[in-house]
């Protein structure tokens, strides 16, 4: 019997043979049939595919994807547990595989006598990504047992009744009585002459379509088959060793969002605005939305890709979203929205069946929303966070939220996992959440990714609280809508001012100076408190917003024994934020309520305040700031309480560009403003803004399907290399505080990391040479390899953030106690 799995348990070996593993995961592919043909018919259509044919591929490549495992070296070191990467069965499946398509087995369906040979090439690439280096190391031969492998070759007409394929397609029965067997040489050879008639195919969308949706589609059986297995032998206690099929239920592996009611799911009781109901009943295809701040996008978005999906077939729903924060707060918002259940915790907690969440620190959040209900986490609740990770890796629920780094890089081998997910992306709708607040690097590649979705005929939505005509002038062919009454609403009223909020002097080593604070704007905010207002105070630099809360909360304290201020800004490490998130909006449902904040406010939290006092920002950024005044109002003056956005001339220009704040500053009218007004600002302030080519196209031509692998595109989530989608004007490390490292390892995790500007350590370099005076890096071990962290000597609590200049506590003079 050919073994294909093995999991080891209490010191007891158990196995999966080849035969049982293909088959659990043609189980698995018959339900994705079935659940998704309407979808699948639709997509042979758009690219001119035979739909039987590609289905009847499918079929077969799944039932011999592990058929490299069919040798004697692979046999010998599976039976005592071992994996050798010498023999990598993907690579040795290639002979196999050739036979298929010499004797008509498989015949592509891309085209007749397919050079590029599309199955193999899926078969090629389900453990390593394929690039264009693939297996080149491999020197070894193998000894094919030829018998067993012709055998299981002969079966695949019987399998095709005993599983009933016959509902999807027509299979000709074809045998093999031997095998043309390759050298690992030869193979190589073959697989290089793959790699060149890839690189000359003259349509890159359609080979990168039809390719990772194909590959998608058998990472999902392979995937899922391996991990039912696994769980079946966690919760085996018997003494059977060998197993055929063990999946019992696999159509928990293939989700589908069933919604009858859209509107009712979406709204509630609530009735649609002009703009929701237009979005909605047009659904078109490529789309763009200008609504304001607090006036329901989200929903209108909603309601666009549900009717989206029904009108174009697709099975999945994409929320593309600027920050990892902004994400974390609109998964638990469509977990309680697609969730069923009495409460909101009940909703919530079935949602997250449906929808997944991803970015470069959703383990995190994951993790944490799992410690609410038990803080003591097993090997278990880890394993089962991590598979939730993964599933919004590669967009396997139905919804999946994410920022838009991700999604790029799913387009360009930016992750191990990138094909897997592109190939869920051909079946989707895509939402992208305020395409405007990007710096123009970023928007750059916006531009050339929605060109892309369209040549791929993926459905997508760009929303917009600005629009400015720059952005929207490159979207030819958008059919556009507009909240037409939203935009005319004056929620909020300018009001311009030369003077600063607060200064810092600049230090010196004999003397440091007090900050200092305009004192009749501190009086102002003191006596709106008094009256039990709300007001949001937005610096534009972090050193800032920490000395004007210190100031401010020192004066209210002589009155108020604990007054209701928070600081809020980026510098604090992840639990301390998602506190402060909590804290804020708990905080802020009544008066009287501070909220001293940076620009982080523009986009991270939906709440709303009766008078803001903010830094001049780029008119893009004073729209979205304006989105936390007077949330959802009509008129600039209610309940007596004139809502005014107090604009203050910042100490610096840093971190915006000086020239484009005087513009700002120019332009801005005084009095009450509307978000039509709005876009008018962004639209004469950019009107020689122009955005430019970038090499997102050609590296994403060079990795149609070979090209780069994950490491020489980008060093994580958050950081690119070959492509870089973010363009920091300050360059940022990441660090722990000592005050959470304590000398001890385990503390060495991403939730403790703060991000820092550079410039701290290369001060600290420049005053204290090797012998540094704040910063020591430390390693641990993270399975075999050695990972690298920087700690932080300098004092951090978790109300204001660093002090920075400031020794902890937790330090001696060489190192923690």
């Amino acid at each position: 019997m050919l073994i294909a799995k093995y999991k080891g348990k209490n010191g007891k070996n158990h196995y999966q043979t080849l035969y049982g593993h293909s088959i659990d995961s043609l189980k698995i592919l018959y339900h994705y049939f079935e659940k998704n043909h309407i979808s699948i018919k639709q997509f042979c259509k758009r690219w001119d595919l035979n739909c039987g044919n590609f289905m009847q591929n499918l079929f077969i490549t799944i039932y011999f994807h592990d058929i490299g495992k069919a040798t004697k070296q692979f046999q010998d070191n599976i039976k005592i547990g071992k994996h050798s990467q010498y023999y990598p069965h993907s690579f040795f499946a290639f002979p196999i595989f050739l036979n298929f398509y010499l004797n008509g087995i498989l015949n592509s369906f891309l085209k007749e006598n397919d050079p590029i040979l599309l199955e193999f090439c899926s078969v090629l690439g389900h453990h390593t990504q394929l690039h264009k280096n693939i297996y080149e190391d491999i020197y070894n031969d193998v000894n094919y047992q030829e018998n067993e492998i012709i055998y299981f070759i002969n079966s695949l007409k019987t399998v095709y009744k005993e599983l009933k394929f016959y509902n999807f397609f027509e299979l000709e029965e074809k045998r093999i009585n031997e095998l043309n067997i390759l050298n690992s040489s030869q193979i190589k050879g073959k697989i290089k002459q793959i790699i060149h008639n890839s690189d000359i195919y003259p349509n890159k969308i359609k080979l990168k379509s039809v390719f990772t949706y194909f590959f998608s589609i058998l990472q999902l059986c392979d995937d899922y088959s391996s991990a039912n297995f696994s769980k079946f032998i966690e919760s085996y206690n018997g003494d059977i060793k060998l197993f055929d099929s063990v999946i019992e239920n696999p159509e928990e592996y293939v989700l589908k969002l069933n919604i009858n009611n859209p509107v009712e799911v979406v709204l509630g009781d609530h009735q649609p605005h002009d703009f929701q109901s237009e979005l909605f009943e047009k659904s078109p295809k490529f789309s763009v939305l200008f609504a304001p701040c607090g006036r329901g996008k989200t929903e209108a978005s909603l309601l666009w890709a549900l009717n989206s999906m029904e009108n174009y077939d697709r099975n999945k729903i994409v929320f593309a979203l600027p920050t990892q924060v902004t994400s974390n707060a609109m998964w638990e918002r469509l977990c309680t929205m697609f969730g069923k259940g009495e409460s909101d915790k009940e909703k919530m907690e079935d949602g997250k069946k449906y929808v997944g969440l991803f970015h470069g620190k959703s383990f995190i959040k994951l993790k944490s929303e799992v410690m609410k209900e038990n803080e003591d986490l097993s090997d278990k609740d880890i394993s089962e966070i991590q598979g939730d990770v993964f599933k919004g890796n590669v967009f396997f629920k139905p919804i999946t939220v994410t920022t838009i780094d991700h999604l790029i890089y799913s387009f360009v081998h930016g992750f191990r996992q990138a094909d897997f997910a592109l190939g869920n992306l051909q079946n989707a709708t895509i939402i992208f959440d305020e395409v405007h607040y990007y710096e123009k690097n970023t928007l750059n590649h916006l531009i050339t990714l929605f060109r892309l979705l369209k040549q791929f005929d993926i459905p997508h939505l760009l929303m917009s609280g600005t629009l400015p005509d720059f952005l929207r002038d490159e979207l030819e062919d958008y059919v556009e809508v507009i909240d037409k009454e939203g935009i005319e609403y004056t929620p909020f009223s300018f009001n311009l001012s030369d003077e600063n909020i607060i200064k810092i002097p600049k230090s010196t080593d004999e003397n440091e100076e007090d900050p200092l604070i305009n004192q009749e704007i501190l009086d102002d905010i003191v006596n709106k408190y008094n009256l039990g207002l709300k007001q949001f105070i937005i610096l534009n630099t972090i050193k800032r917003a920490q000395e004007f809360y210190k100031i401010l909360k020192n004066n209210l304290e002589e009155k108020y024994d604990d007054p209701n201020v928070i600081l809020y800004h980026s510098q604090f490490i992840y639990n301390d934020r998602v506190e402060k998130e909590s804290e804020i909006k708990n905080r802020s449902k009544k008066g009287p309520f501070i909220l001293i904040a940076t620009q982080v406010i523009e986009i991270s939290l939906d709440i709303s305040c009766d008078v803001m006092y903010t830094e001049i920002a780029p008119p893009d950024a004073i729209g979205q700031r304006g989105g936390r005044l007077n949330r959802k109002g009509k008129v600039y003056s209610t309940d007596g309480i004139l809502h005014e956005m107090k604009i203050f001339a910042p100490e610096s220009h840093l971190p915006y560009n000086e020239e484009l704040l005087q513009k700002t500053r120019n332009n801005i009218l005084k009095g009450p403003t509307s978000y039509k007004k709005i876009k008018k600002l962004c639209d004469e302030i950019y009107d020689d803004y122009k955005l430019e080519k970038t090499n997102l196209e050609k590296i994403f031509k060079e990795c149609t399907l070979f090209g780069y692998r994950p490491i020489e595109i980008a060093f994580g989530e958050d950081e690119g290399r070959l492509l870089q989608i973010r363009e920091e004007k300050v360059q940022k490390i990441d660090v722990i505080p000592c005050k959470f490292y304590k000398n001890e390892e385990k503390n060495l995790n991403v939730e403790n990391q703060v991000q820092i500007p550079l410039w701290w350590y290369q001060n600290d370099q420049k005053e204290h040479g090797e012998e540094l005076e704040y910063f020591y890096i430390v390693s641990k071990l993270v399975g075999r390899k050695e990972r690298y962290y920087m700690i932080c000597k300098m004092d951090y609590n978790n109300e204001i953030g660093f002090n920075y200049g400031k020794k902890a506590q937790c330090t001696s003079d060489d190192n923690i106690f």
